[in-house]
């Protein structure tokens, strides 16, 4: 019998996850600039009509990485959410987390989506939203809630804690951006450990609260 139109195969998530997965791996080396829908399709290993009926447009196909990477990761990320240690040493655990994170070599390396989510993001307004969403906003949203834990046990002053998180992440993004991915290390070098240290006691002097 015949499937009835508009039924998906009984494999179809499983081939869209495949197909995901292989993009995901081969766009986050950065070896293009924004790939064009016809790359993305040679990367998954098909063609564009087979891209399109699995994803859509160009847009819709980034999404669907940035949301893939997400979910995966998120279990991770979650996990920062609840401090163990106290306001100080919280603040430097969270930051040098990161800052290894991007780092680490994996066949997907956070840094290397952090760039492409921000690039993609950037230059196109159906792919922002999603880049914030997927990529930017939870870690932001990861680190409100931890210190809102650190507000509630007293460790850390009253404050809008969405400010607070943007003041510690932003310069922090910046800096790996600028040594890892746009030649900042060749051209204008920075220890980016120090300069972590450095922005982690900065965040503590304005945010930690008085000693009773």
């Amino acid at each position: 019998m015949p499937r009835p139109k508009g039924a998906r195969d009984s494999d179809y998530d499983q081939k869209r996850a495949a197909l995901l997965e292989r993009m995901t791996r081969r766009i986050m080396r950065r070896e293009v600039a924004r790939p064009s829908l016809r790359q993305l399709a040679e990367a998954a290993g098909v063609t564009v009509p087979t891209l399109r009926h699995y994803f859509g447009g160009r847009a819709e196909v980034m999404t669907a990485i940035l949301e893939a990477y997400r979910q995966a990761g998120g279990r991770r990320l979650e996990m920062l959410a609840t401090p163990e240690v106290p306001f100080e040493e919280s603040i430097r655990q969270f930051a040098f987390s990161l800052l290894m994170a991007v780092q680490m070599p994996r066949e997907v390396k956070l840094g290397d989506v952090f760039a492409v989510s921000i690039a993609e993001g950037l230059l196109d307004e159906k792919i922002g939203p999603a880049a914030l969403e997927h990529i930017v906003d939870p870690s932001v949203d990861v680190l409100q809630a931890r210190l809102r834990h650190h507000i509630a046990r007293g460790e850390m002053i009253e404050a809008d804690t969405r400010a607070a998180a943007l003041m510690l992440l932003s310069p922090l993004l910046l800096a790996i951006l600028h040594q890892q991915h746009m030649g900042g290390a060749t051209c204008n070098p920075a220890d980016l450990p120090k300069m972590t240290e450095e922005l982690c006691a900065a965040f503590i002097r304005a945010y930690k609260a008085p000693a009773p």
